[in-house]
């Protein structure tokens, strides 16, 4: 019996060692911290764990299962309908029957393999999945897992992740940034560690230049787009970029720049465009929501933008701008120093300066063969190393290395 259900299934969970894996297939579980149908970079994520367990199971749809905190929204439409094996946990809760039963499921569906969605690398669920038959256990990391500790600290954290007896066998990060954070924070060492950077669709997402961002967005057409797409969380620097554009606007009165912004949805963009009211520039700065179509948007832009002042791993946004020609500009910050190669595929400035961020866009508007430059090396790039399939192979090795 497989799919939601098999959740009630209670049963005492076996103490016994387990079996060796053996050859595949074998079934596995992806457990995200998220309720279904989130969106945003997981959606990617679900794509391309579904793949992994499906060449992990020798192509059987029944030996992949997925697993989400919630899913009062309903099953999660990203991934195929034939997937059926999908279950609702919330390893957050750490609520002892809820790792029972999360146990029992993964003995009676004879699960080998589990990876987890942001989890800490010793949590209380992992040993009972180990008494039920599960093998192999890694975590996946999207965010930071710690700050900087102490030297006296650390050496501690060290000692209790040696000393665990419930803890993961390895951590897949998105960036170096991000598993450095696990290596001098956390006390994880090196050996347990992959990084493997997101990658894009580069037959989705492609320079193929068009007016089509004028037309849909109804912005100007003798102004160049600076684009910017993701949330309007704080850390996102989105004032950052708002002041820049006041700075370029009506300081230094550029009449050749406009600015779009995409990811705010009820009345997010309110307080940002309460910065500008009245001013005369509120047609030059537009909040686009939501949209699915920023593939054809995207190439009719001049550059993008990421102006995060908080944290940030490896974010999708860039990427994609970058696999349609766009020089991308961002804060040099964390993972998106690996994300936007300075002075090769864009340029990077101090978190939260506005001033730097608007000289930066501003030496790109006046020096327009830089940006086709920057453009055509990020996109060379993500065909290269920033593909779908060299992110697929970069998880399949990271897998295989700990299941081996």
């Amino acid at each position: 019996m497989t799919g939601a259900r098999n959740l009630d299934k209670l049963g005492a969970i076996d103490e016994r060692s387990p079996a060796p894996v053996g050859h595949m297939p074998f079934s596995s579980l992806f457990v995200f911290h998220c309720r279904a149908n989130t969106g945003y970079a997981i959606a990617a994520l679900e794509t391309l764990f579904y793949e992994a367990g499906l060449e992990l199971a020798g192509g059987d749809p029944t030996k992949v299962h997925f697993s989400y905190s919630s899913l009062e929204k309903g099953l999660p439409t990203n991934l195929p309908p034939e997937l059926r094996n999908i279950i609702q946990f919330d390893f957050n809760a750490k609520y002892a029957a809820a790792i029972e039963r999360v146990a029992a499921y993964a003995r009676d569906n004879e699960i080998r393999f589990a990876l987890f969605f942001d989890i800490q690398p010793i949590h209380p669920v992992f040993r009972p999945l180990r008494s039920a038959g599960v093998r192999t256990i890694l975590s996946y990391w999207g965010a930071p897992i710690s700050s900087y500790m102490p030297a006296w600290k650390l050496n501690l954290k060290r000692l209790q992740l040696a000393l665990s007896r419930s803890k993961a066998d390895g951590l897949i990060f998105e960036s170096q940034a991000m598993a450095d954070l696990a290596i001098y924070g956390r006390g994880v060492p090196r050996s347990m560690i992959d990084v493997v950077p997101l990658g894009v669709d580069t037959e989705l997402y492609k320079p193929e230049r068009s007016d089509y961002v004028y037309e849909a967005l109804g912005l100007p057409r003798d102004r160049r787009v600076v684009v910017y797409a993701g949330h309007m969380e704080k850390r996102k620097g989105v004032r950052t970029l708002i002041e820049a554009a006041m700075e370029l606007l009506l300081r230094r009165r550029r009449s050749d720049v406009c600015f779009l912004l995409f990811g705010n949805k009820g009345d997010e963009s309110r307080e940002f465009e309460r910065m500008y009211e009245g001013s005369g520039i509120e047609g030059l700065i537009k909040f686009g929501g939501y949209r699915s179509d920023l593939p054809k948007i995207y190439p009719g832009c001049f550059c993008g933008v990421i102006p995060s002042t908080g944290w940030d791993s490896y974010p999708c946004s860039p990427v994609e701008m970058a696999a349609c020609g766009l020089p991308v500009v961002a804060s040099r910050l964390q993972g998106l120093c690996e994300v936007v190669q300075a002075g090769k595929t864009g340029l990077l400035y101090p978190p939260g300066n506005s001033q730097a961020l608007a000289d930066c866009l501003e030496n790109l508007l006046d020096h327009p063969e830089l940006a086709e430059k920057y453009g055509q090396q990020g996109r060379r790039r993500c065909e290269t190393e920033l593909s779908l399939e060299a992110h697929r192979q970069g998880l399949m090795r990271a897998l295989r290395r700990h299941l081996e």
